[in-house]
Order: C-alpha cells, then structure tokens, then sequence
C-alpha cells in the first residue's frame, strides 16, 4: 500500500487547488515508480502555476516481508510506532539547517534562535529533484507508520501523541482521528491572545500488512 500526506503554506487559491489534485499523483505515481519519481513528478505539477505553491509532502510505500519505503520534502513527517514513538524523518527547515550542516551537528546559533526558525520550510515541492528529496527505509517489523503534517506535530506533544498511539494500536482510522481531534483542542495562537490557530492538520495511519 502507498499514501501520501501534503502540506499547503497559506490557503491561498493556487495552494488550496494544487492540494486537491497533488496526493493522489503522488500515491498513483509511487505504487508504480517509486517515492522519489513521484514527489519529483509532484513538482513539475506545482510549477505549472504562475506562483508555484509552497507544499511540503511525505510519502509512504508499505508491503510484506520488505523495509517500508519513506520519501518526504519539506517539513511533513513520518513516524513509526512499535510500543513508542520514532520520528524517522528530518524536517527540511532553516532552524535545522542552522543545526546540521554535512552531517554534523554545528552551533552556528544558539539553540533558542535557532528553534525560532523551525517554522521556515527550505525546501517543498517545487523544488522537488533527486538532490533535494530525502528517503530511508524501515524495518518490516514496525507495524505502524504515521504520515502527518506541521499542524500535528506542532499542536500536539509527545506525550499525546504517544498515548493515543498505544490506545489506538490496533484501528488505524481512529488514531488518525484522535491525532486530528488533538490537535483541533490544542490550536491557540498565543501571539493573537490565545485565540484560534489555524493550521491543517491531516494524518494518515499504515498498519502493515499481517499476510
């Protein structure tokens, strides 16, 4: 099975209208091709807009007895789950970059000024290539992956998301309906008097086959 979660910056018509028609490319294109042609393909499709949208994106391929497959840009993620939580991706932003340079860990910055750049994408869809998109292979015994966007893994801690993961082990739609439902309860802006935050929060749950 193959799925794919995509992240618009703003709700801007050309990001709002690329995000109805990108995921299903990217899955149709991956179950054939594989993650990395299909992200690229994904980009071409962005710069078909007199203002390629900013789009982060994360896809999964996962099938017996074989290493589930994950490529990702931007600051989407994927996680495992098998009795805890494992980020296996790296977001793709400037507050990273100021951490991690060749492979090593730098202190260009202190850490405080650097996390103040984690909400900066350095890279999305459109600037999707064979240099840019980042892949790694899981063990075939981690029994769940989770594909989410920055609204999740902003909006909900840890915490919450490792207990509703250990809750909802064995029903894949309901762990990504407790995740949405989380982070929904925690969206204050704190810089706006507490009030509302807006920020999409989609979550895709794969539960590895048993057979």
């Amino acid at each position: 099975m193959c799925a794919a979660v995509v992240d618009g910056a703003g709700h801007h018509e050309e990001v709002v209208d690329l995000a109805r028609h990108v995921p299903a490319a990217i899955v149709l294109t991956g179950m054939e091709m594989g993650g990395l042609v299909d992200l690229i393909a994904a980009g071409r499709m962005a710069r078909a807009y007199g203002r390629p949208p900013h789009m982060s994106a994360v896809v999964a391929s996962m099938e017996p007895d074989v290493p589930t497959r994950v490529h990702w840009i931007g600051d989407a993620r994927a996680y495992g789950w098998g009795g805890e939580l494992t980020l296996w991706s790296s977001d793709q932003t400037l507050g990273e970059w100021l951490r991690w340079n060749g492979g090593k860990s730098i202190r260009l910055l202190p850490e405080e000024v650097a996390a103040t750049q984690d909400n900066w994408a350095r890279l999305g869809l459109a600037q999707a290539t064979e240099m840019t998109c980042r892949q790694l292979e899981n063990p075939e015994d981690v029994p769940l992956v989770l594909l989410v966007p920055d609204g999740i893994s902003d909006q909900v801690d840890r915490g919450t998301r490792e207990s509703l993961c250990r809750e909802h082990a064995d029903d894949p739609q309901a762990l990504a309906d407790a995740l949405v439902a989380a982070a929904e309860d925690g969206e204050l802006d704190e810089s706006d008097g507490g009030g509302p935050y807006r920020d999409d929060a989609t979550v895709v749950v794969l539960r590895r086959p048993t057979a």
